[in-house]
Parts: C-alpha cells; structure tokens; sequence
C-alpha cells in the first residue's frame, strides 16, 4: 500500500511540474508573441512615418518647381490655391498640403543693424509699430514687451556690450552672455545673424507665446525692403505711423485684381496721402533682387504625419532656385 501510494504521489508531482512547465511556455509564447506584434506595428508605422515624410518631399519638390517657372505666386490662380496650405491633394498612398508664403513680406530682424554696426532706426521703428499693433488687438492677453527690440539686437550684433535703446521709455535694456549664462540652462549670446526665426526662442523676452504672436510678420532673409506684394495687412501698417487699417485693407484688394508693378502705384489707392507715400516709398518695393520663400509642406499616410520645411533663394536673373535650409518636424 505504502508503495503505491508513493508511486501516486510522484505521479501527481510529475503532473504538477509539467502543468507549471506548460504554463510557463505558454507565458513565453504570448509574451514573445505580443512583442512580435509589437514589433511589426512598429515596422509598420515606421513604415507609414517614412512614406508620410517621401509625400512631405513630393509636397516641396513641387513648390520649388511652381517657384522656379513663376516669377509670382499670386498672379496664377492654381498655384495661388495650390500653395495656400488650405487643399489637400494625394500623393501615391498618402495626401499632402503646402504653405508657401515670401519671406520678402516681412521684416526682416537682422537687419534691426547694418552692416556698418549702427542701429537702423528705421527697421526698428517698424518693429516697435508691429509691437504696438499686435499688443492692441490682444485686448488685455498678455503684452509684447519693447525690451525684446534690445535684446534682440544684442543677439544678432558682434559685440558684447548691452543695447540701450533711449528713445524707449521702458525696458530699454538689451542682454548679452552675461544674463543667458546666469540661466537655469545657461547659454551664450550668439552675437551673429539668426539664422532661422525659431533662433528667437533663446532671446530674452521671447516666451513660445510671444513668438506665436510673431512668427508670421518677421524673417531673417531678404533686403531691407518689404515687397508690398506678399506683405499682410499688419506688416503693411507697421510701415508707417500714419498708415490706418483701412489703407492698408485697400493697398492689399488693390494688389488682389492686379498686383503693383512699381511703387509709385500706391499714389492710386483711395486714401493715400503725399506724406504716407514719401515715408515708406523707401522702406517698400514690388522687385526685390532675390526672392525668398518660407516652404511648409506636409504629407499624410493613415494618420501619421511629417512635416518639412525649407526657406528657398529665387534668383531673379537666373531664376535658379536654392535651398539654403531644409528641415525635417
């Protein structure tokens, strides 16, 4: 008796064992079957993600072809819409969007100096108009603070002496390496020209928040003058002290049943005076000697995204048309 019942209990221990033996393997299968799947949803969308990025490229592929046969955008409808980011058309399995817009139209904040190392009062001043103009129509969100002109200022300019701008009553006082190295990160001042916008989320004083506001009226490329062709109505007010909304609302419907071929147009739209003409007669212009472009291209496969952007030159003798930056979001 005793011997069968010895023999029993090493066969229910056997069972037992090889019961834990199954359970086990099976824990490992699903676990290595889940990182399987784990790994091939990666495959997949790695997959998705690099298609997604070859529709981005397809997207700016055309704008530099749609850049380099027309002089301007604006005065061919299809491209006008095509190149609005607002239509979306397909690309092989995915979709694209393109946003082009002339970085000609800004202003352009490298030159707030000139090359000589003196202060442009007047590129300055019209950077502390836009201020002005972006503040008022916030309507009590939070102020853009005049002491980002300095600062600004002390970013791009060789030297490490901190700007004092006397003619601002307040926050007159620019920054040099001596504030960025005292930062929680600290940094140091580039003391040389931007070269791409997003360069002025290291400025003190420019907050994400305050550069939303920005980013759209300001570049790093171009002349000193503002092609009145692509400028917004905002950058068009900024010119001037005595340039309203309404004018500047009738110089861009102007240019939208036929855009300027020469400054001395503007002396046609309803409401500009000899004064306002002669004040941003220098500071405007409908040719510049290069044109740049800002390109926002982004392509889509099932959801996953990629965006690029590129600033592109467009000789206006040659019409090559150069890359000088490309970026991959």
């Amino acid at each position: 008796m005793r011997l069968k019942r010895t023999k029993a209990e090493r066969r229910g221990f056997v069972v037992v064992v090889v019961l834990c033996m199954v359970i086990m393997l099976g824990i490992l299968l699903f676990g290595f079957n889940h990182k399987a799947r784990a790994d091939l949803l990666a495959v997949d969308d790695l997959r998705k993600s690099e298609q997604a990025l070859n529709c981005a490229r397809a997207g700016l592929n055309i704008a530099i072809a749609a850049i380099r046969e027309t002089g301007d955008i604006h005065t061919n409808r299809k491209l006008r819409n095509l190149l609005s980011g607002e239509d979306t058309f397909p690309v092989g399995d995915g979709s694209c969007s393109i946003t082009v817009t002339e970085e000609n139209g800004k202003l352009n904040i490298n030159l707030l100096k000139d090359k000589d190392g003196k202060l442009n009062r007047t590129r300055i001043d019209q950077l502390l108009r836009l201020i002005d103009l972006l503040n008022r129509e916030r309507l009590g969100d939070f102020l853009i603070s005049y002491g980002l002109v300095p600062s600004i200022i002390d970013w791009i300019d060789s030297d490490n002496e901190v700007t004092c701008l006397p003619f601002i009553k307040h926050e007159s006082l620019g920054a040099e390496s001596d504030y960025y190295s005292n930062l929680t990160l600290p940094y140091r001042c580039r003391n040389n020209s931007l070269e791409v916008t997003e360069e002025l989320l290291l400025v003190k004083g420019i907050t994400p928040q305050v550069f939303g506001c920005l980013r759209d009226y300001v570049t790093v490329r171009g002349d000193e003058k503002i092609n009145i062709n692509w400028a917004s109505k905002r950058v068009i007010q900024s010119l001037s002290q005595s340039m309203d909304p309404a004018l500047a609302q009738m110089i861009i419907d102007r240019r939208k049943i036929e855009t300027f071929g020469s400054i001395m147009e503007l002396r046609d739209v309803p409401g500009m005076t000899d004064s306002i003409y002669q004040a941003i007669r220098n500071t405007a212009t409908v040719s510049p000697t290069e044109q740049y472009y800002r390109v926002t291209s982004k392509g889509a496969v099932d959801g996953l995204s990629c965006t690029t952007v590129a600033i592109l030159a467009r000789n206006m003798k040659t019409k090559n048309v150069d890359v000088i930056l490309y970026k991959e979001l």
